[in-house]
């Protein structure tokens, strides 16, 4: 009995070797890899990528650590790396699949080939459904790509998952829409049926409706330009965006200036109002009402641009030397803002 046990006991030492070398090599990869992503936090990225590859030179150890090499390559722009990384067969395990794909797309777009990214996000998307750190990455993509019109819905998931406050999203929604529709300066079909598409809130956001109004009237839809800046300031008041509508030539001209006149009653101290009413009245032939409006704005922000306007207003009417004297403070005013704007 005792040479039986013995006999066995010796049978199994082989396997008993393997398994315990198997452990210790398991526990050197787990303690390499733990040391790889702790230099990772760290932002130590050439020691994490050491420690990735200690724990990646053992046997059986897990694709995780490719993971954490790729990551650390990519935050020193190191891209070919971490592509190399990410196509080792052990980081291609299903388990790691989310991860993977995150890391391959935002290698390509930190290359600058958003297409690419987009691609392996739709993949991600399949495997993984919707994923809040895929859809900030996606964002990023979506802008990189130049395909704004699709970046409103992605911006309401992100505020559903408070990503983004309500404001952050108004934000980053209207500037999508705003560059959606200065794309569109050269495509009336297109315009149109973008700014159909929107709903009254994104409208009558001052930026959204700005470069709605400026895109309808470079393509001379005037008309449907001041009705767009008529409808967002009836709802929010943006005196910025009565210059433009001042720009706007539309059918009913005194209506028009009617229109401008009854926010005056409202904003009677509003100096780019006031600009944009004398521009209104000199169109109309109005000089008089013109120039008080001008001066008028003047009076509460000597800007060169309400200058620039009286000058030339009123070297058309034969006053040069007033209107010398308005060109020349334009000019100055002008050089001054160039002077303190930063470069």
């Amino acid at each position: 009995m005792l040479l039986l046990r013995l006999s066995a006991r010796i049978a199994r030492l082989p396997a008993e070797v393997r398994e315990a070398r198997h452990r210790r090599n398991v526990e050197r990869a787990r303690w390499k890899q733990d040391a790889a992503v702790v230099a990772l936090l760290e932002g130590r990225y050439g020691k994490a990528r050491q420690y990735a590859d200690e724990a990646l030179a053992i046997p059986h150890s897990s694709g995780l650590s490719a993971l954490v090499g790729a990551r650390a390559a990519i935050d020193t722009r190191e891209f070919d790396a971490a592509l190399t990384y990410l196509a080792r067969p052990d980081a291609a395990v299903g388990s790691l699949a989310v991860p993977r794909l995150m890391l391959t797309a935002e290698t390509a777009l930190e290359r600058g080939q958003p297409g690419a990214a987009l691609t392996q996000l739709g993949e991600l998307k399949r495997e993984a459904g919707l994923h809040t750190a895929a859809l900030r990455l996606e964002l990023r993509a979506l802008t990189a790509a130049g395909r704004q019109a699709e970046i409103p819905p992605l911006v309401d998931q992100l505020v559903k998952r408070r990503v983004y406050d309500a404001v952050q999203g108004d934000l980053v929604r209207a500037g999508a829409h705003a560059e959606a529709l200065a794309a569109l300066r050269q495509d009336a079909t297109g315009l149109r049926a973008y700014w159909n598409r929107l709903p009254d809130a994104d409208k009558q956001n001052p930026r959204v409706a700005r470069a709605g109004a400026t895109s309808f009237l470079m393509l001379g839809g005037d008309r449907e330009a001041a009705e767009i800046i008529v409808r967002c300031l009836d709802r929010q008041w943006d005196s910025d965006l009565t210059p433009l509508y001042a720009q706007c030539r539309t059918p009913e001209p005194t209506r028009q200036l009617e229109t401008a006149e009854q926010w005056l009653l409202q904003h009677t101290q509003d100096a780019t109002l006031l600009y944009a009413l004398g521009r209104l009245c000199e169109r109309e032939s109005l000089w008089g009402k013109a120039q008080t409006y001008f001066e008028a704005s003047l009076a509460l922000d000597n800007h060169w641009r309400a200058h620039v306007a009286l000058g030339e207003m009123l070297g058309r009417l034969g006053r040069g030397e007033a209107a010398n004297a308005h060109l020349a403070t334009a000019l100055k005013l002008a050089l001054a803002e160039l002077q303190r704007s930063p470069r």
